[in-house]
């Protein structure tokens, strides 16, 4: 049940924050939302999981990365937006541009 939470805060997360205006994702993610880090740990679980039973589940990489943002582990959340984009999902600019600043890299 608890993961269930999990996935369903995070993906709210992701719903709420993508298609942001000029206040950017990296503020609303980061600044306005409090993450706890050990349910980020969880989700993270859980949408691996989820990975492995289906390594084509584009939303569990879209979901994984936004969890890997806010863990502040770029690498690992830039192999997700990469892995989900070619599955077909897209990423809002705005997010793609936090994820550039705060990793430092283009892509």
């Amino acid at each position: 049940m608890e993961k269930i939470i999990v996935l369903l805060c995070l993906g709210l997360i992701g719903c709420a924050t993508v298609g942001k205006g000029k206040e950017g994702l990296h503020q609303e993610s980061k600044k306005y939302i409090a993450v706890n880090p050990e349910e980020v740990d969880s989700a993270i679980s859980v949408f691996s999981a989820a990975i492995r039973n289906n390594p084509n589940y584009a939303g569990a990489y879209y979901n994984r990365a936004i969890a890997y943002f806010h863990r502040n582990d770029y690498e690992k959340c830039w192999r997700d937006v990469h892995k989900a984009e070619s599955l077909g999902l897209n990423f809002s600019p705005d997010f793609i541009k936090a994820l550039k600043e705060a990793s430092k890299r283009e892509n």
